[in-house]
């Protein structure tokens, strides 16, 4: 038997490697929660000051609009005066340099915070996020990592159709080369030179199937990118189509999670020469402007019209040779409207990444909209596919 003083040397010697324990966990996660609290102290100023309270006295008085009674303004609400000063859509400027929070989310009706009532946190169906944190964890991909991932947060779908998106769709995930029931009429020789996936897997068109994403089975956009997968198999060219789901789980973090399947399909095949993360747009609230904006005709039938997004470095994210992606971009948009005069809609310039700093020939390619239909789509990616296959003869001759 032990003697009772070395008992109770062992239990606090027990107790001391615990708390040493809780403390260093707690010095780990410290600048996290320090940066929370500086983004939730900020918030809170401004709100106090916009929620009408008294003036505060902490502007400078150097600027005569913002002293007390400057440019006859009262006391009270000074900055919600001064903003009614500009004549601007706050809402709008927002979700246009924020796009990852506003672009893809589906439609939410408004609901206005009680304790902040100019606050809307779904304005105008934008679906714009304006909470502080979640602006935070969407636009900074450092954050994203240590706060956004791993949540089980969901938007835009029920948790039970969130797992049967996983559960269903995740089966269905194989490449173009492992289905069997539709061989191309050309084998491709040599290891795979394209690889398609989806970032928002659960885009779908109106026309054909009633909603604008579908959960729980295959959306319309998985059924796109396995024609244009397809299509260019029958060139000879080899091809992988991805349909990892992406934006089941908290849809904001989408691009965190195509970023890992980009990274996954380099390594597994080092000699990919074009990735393309393809989507279906929604251009316009009106369905008769979106779809005229979207729809174009080839040989006589409609086509979804193809629009192409090069992603830059203006968000702050590192992008230094985003110019690659922007010239080839230019070359396939020169071979579409060579071969299909019209189906083209352009080149955006945009403000965010989108992943493609991983790859010099990486590119968001929206094929026709919501109010296309599904036969309109596929025939815009066959199109697609048939001027991707020039670009490769023409880049291979030279």
């Amino acid at each position: 038997m032990q003697p009772a003083g070395s008992v109770r040397r062992r239990i606090k010697e027990v107790k001391l490697v615990y708390w040493r324990m809780i403390i260093k966990r707690g010095r780990q996660g410290l600048p996290l929660i320090k940066g929370v609290l500086l983004v939730a102290v900020g918030f809170c100023l401004v709100s106090i000051a916009v929620f009408k309270w008294p003036y505060l006295n902490l502007i400078p008085q150097t600027a005569p609009v913002f002293a007390p009674g400057g440019g006859n303004l009262s006391r009270s609400g000074l900055f919600l005066q001064v903003l009614g000063h500009y004549n601007l859509d706050f809402v709008r400027i927002i979700s246009e340099e924020l796009p990852l929070p506003s672009r893809y989310l589906p439609f939410q009706p408004a609901a206005t915070t009680k304790l902040i009532p100019w606050l809307s946190l779904n304005s105008t169906g934008l679906g714009v996020d304006l909470k502080p944190i979640n602006l935070v964890q969407t636009e900074l991909g450092w954050f994203q990592q240590l706060v956004a991932r791993g949540s089980e947060r969901s938007t835009g779908a029920n948790k039970s159709q969130i797992d049967e998106a996983l559960t269903g769709l995740q089966a269905a995930s194989v490449s173009v080369q492992e289905q069997k029931t539709q061989p191309a009429p050309q084998k491709a020789e040599g290891p795979p030179r394209v690889a398609i996936y989806h970032t928002h897997t659960s885009e779908d068109y109106v026309p054909s199937s009633g909603n604008t994403h579908t959960y729980g089975q295959e959306a319309g956009i998985v059924a796109v990118g396995r024609v244009l997968a397809q299509k260019i198999e029958e060139h000879g060219i080899g091809v992988i189509h991805n349909t990892t789901i992406h934006d089941a789980h908290v849809f904001r973090e989408a691009y965190l999670r195509s970023g890992d399947t980009i990274n996954s399909l380099l390594r597994e095949n080092p000699k990919l020469d074009v990735i393309l993360d393809i989507h279906r747009d929604a251009p316009s609230k009106d369905k008769a402007k979106s779809r005229d904006l979207t729809t174009a005709e080839i040989d006589g039938q409609p086509a979804g019209r193809v629009y192409m997004i090069v992603g830059t470095d203006r968000l702050g994210l590192t992008h230094p040779n985003w110019h690659q992606n922007h010239t080839f971009a230019q070359e396939l948009q020169e071979q579409l409207e060579e071969l299909f005069p019209g189906l083209s809609r352009g080149i955006k310039i945009d403000t965010a990444r989108f992943n493609q700093h991983l790859h010099p020939r990486l590119m968001l390619i929206e094929i026709g909209g919501e109010q296309n239909s599904l036969e309109e789509a596929k025939l815009g990616a066959s199109c697609l596919a048939d001027a991707l296959a020039a670009w490769f003869e023409k880049h291979d001759q030279d």
